[in-house]
């Protein structure tokens, strides 16, 4: 089964997708699709956004900034370039997918020992990577909301998420507690994590709720402790 039919049947026929990845897991292809698709997104938006109005956007909220000496708060500000946040988000998209993917992996496959539902390392990380297929259609969406911008682009990085809890129902600024954690939560992780579940269910014949605790234990202790925190501050 081709690479394309595969990506077909994690819409159509997930359990399928998953038993043709069971018995010849691979990988390259969503990982590639998905790095190049978020760095074609985080690229276009930072050569196009109005830079200075997006760091005062950014640090006008920011109460940290504003208690600095004024000295000081300049040169923070001085050392945000559109080259470096274009460059870092690239680069970052490059080796940080992989490497939480990888991560993910690993809890999988020690989780696996632990409960019997033993896979390899590659199986997981393809179990994972093609989970994760409906990030294609956030970058899409991305593409099309920068599409329609006319220039100079004043738009939020968040905004290109646009099925994130932040941008449906928060609609939290920067500044505001919960921004980052609500910008990142979003539907497609939702999508993404059911997928998840599906695969663990049919590749170790067990309940469905085991199924969902195996997957989503360590994204509920993850986001848990990141919104105790966040929503203190």
């Amino acid at each position: 089964m081709n690479n394309i039919t595969l990506a077909g049947l994690f819409i159509t026929s997930p359990s399928t997708a998953f038993a043709e990845l069971r018995e010849r897991p691979r990988f390259l292809f969503p990982l590639i699709a998905l790095i190049i698709a978020t760095a074609i997104v985080t690229g276009w938006y930072y050569s196009v956004v109005d830079f200075e109005w997006l760091k005062d956007h950014l640090f006008s909220g920011n109460k940290r900034m504003q208690a600095m000496p004024e000295a000081d708060r300049a040169r923070a500000m001085g050392m945000m370039s559109r080259k470096m946040m274009l460059s870092s988000g690239v680069i970052g998209t490059a080796i940080g997918l992989p490497m939480v993917l990888a991560l993910q992996a690993a809890y999988c496959m020690l989780a696996g020992k632990i409960t019997n539902v033993q896979k390899s390392f590659l199986h997981w990380f393809s179990l994972l990577s093609w989970s994760n297929i409906p990030v294609l259609a956030g970058a899409v969406a991305g593409m099309a909301l920068l599409v329609t911008q006319s220039s100079p682009v004043q738009i939020n990085p968040s905004e290109l998420q646009m099925l994130s809890l932040n941008e449906l129902f928060f609609h939290l600024a920067p500044s505001e507690p919960g921004y980052g954690l609500f910008s990142t939560l979003s539907l497609l992780s939702l999508w993404s994590w059911g997928l998840a579940i599906i695969g663990v269910h049919s590749w170790s014949n067990r309940s469905w709720t085991f199924s969902a605790v195996f997957v989503l234990l360590p994204f509920v202790l993850i986001y848990g402790t990141w919104a105790f925190f966040a929503l203190q501050s």
